[in-house]
């Protein structure tokens, strides 16, 4: 079981905060700000949220990065139907389910499929609830999620979070 440095003497366990999620929707921004063949970057307590408008106005929302890199998506471009396309490896990815649209990591040719494309198997982008709601546009999302996610980081000396006031050392 793993062991914590508190005050000087061993606890017998990691003590780690409970957070539970808070979903909710979240106005992102006016329905005006956006139309079709738009990519628009928005960030909701702390998470990267990409608020597309497709060739046809339909709008959609995704994390605004690439699953195999973490290229920023809003880089990207729009592709045939509803897709989206990486700037890096132009895979595609489905607006409406995240799901890889076509090859997987097809760029650069060769060095794409066999290199680029084997160091992380075909992952889907993140989407969101997202609706018009009057002159705005919402998102559905967890407003807890960055912190839920902290949360798993230990705290100690040289730790991943950083001293108890915020500072870092």
């Amino acid at each position: 079981m793993p062991r914590a440095i508190s005050s000087g003497r061993l606890n017998s366990q990691l003590q780690m905060k409970v957070i539970s999620k808070k979903e909710e929707w979240v106005p992102v921004l006016k329905s005006s700000d956006i139309a079709a063949g738009d990519l628009v970057p928005v960030e909701v307590d702390g998470v990267a949220i990409l608020i597309v408008a497709d060739l046809d106005g339909k709008i959609f929302a995704i994390g605004n990065s690439c699953p195999h890199l973490g290229t920023p998506l809003e880089n990207g471009r729009l592709g045939e139907g509803s897709t989206i396309v990486c700037p890096l490896h132009k895979s595609a990815f489905s607006l409406e389910s995240g799901d890889v649209v076509g090859d997987w990591c097809p760029f650069p040719p060769i060095l794409g499929p066999l290199v680029l494309g084997k160091l992380a198997p075909p992952e889907k982008v993140v989407t969101f609830p997202v609706r018009a709601k009057g002159q705005t546009v919402e998102v559905f999302v967890d407003r807890s999620l960055k912190e839920r996610f902290e949360s798993k980081y230990w705290s100690g000396l040289l730790d991943a979070q950083g001293k108890a006031t915020g500072e870092y050392y």
